[in-house]
């Protein structure tokens, strides 16, 4: 059986990324096991909510139902006219939400997406 996979999306300064990167890194130097963690950092709120629109978020659970789908099916299916939603894909693809395999289609690599947004600072 394969691993479930989890992209964890957060909102997190650069300064606390560096933080956790030095943290795991000095866990593994004691010799500790460390689970890997997917994820994608934004600054702020806001900048999250303009780069995962909700018409991002349409074409991700589209993407997610139909299986690895050529490009041009896909803008059809969720009634993008071609320009926007090329623009959304490849936007998508270089997060790492959407990949495209060997064939050209776009998939989903996550089982799960995680948000994560702090209420305090």
């Amino acid at each position: 059986m394969t691993e479930r996979r989890t992209l964890r999306i957060e909102i997190s300064t650069p300064q606390a990324a560096m933080e956790a990167f030095a943290q795991t890194w000095e866990r593994l130097e004691r010799g500790e096991a460390v689970s890997p963690v997917e994820s994608i950092g934004f600054e702020s709120l806001s900048e999250m909510l303009s780069t995962l629109t909700a018409t991002r978020w349409e074409l991700i659970q589209a993407v997610k139902r139909r299986g690895p789908t050529p490009i041009a099916d896909l803008i059809d299916a969720v009634e993008h006219d071609g320009a926007p939603g090329r623009t959304d894909v490849g936007a998508l693809v270089d997060l790492g939400i959407l990949e495209i395999d060997e064939r050209q289609c776009v998939f989903v690599p996550w089982d799960e997406i995680d948000l994560r947004v702090p209420l305090a600072a």
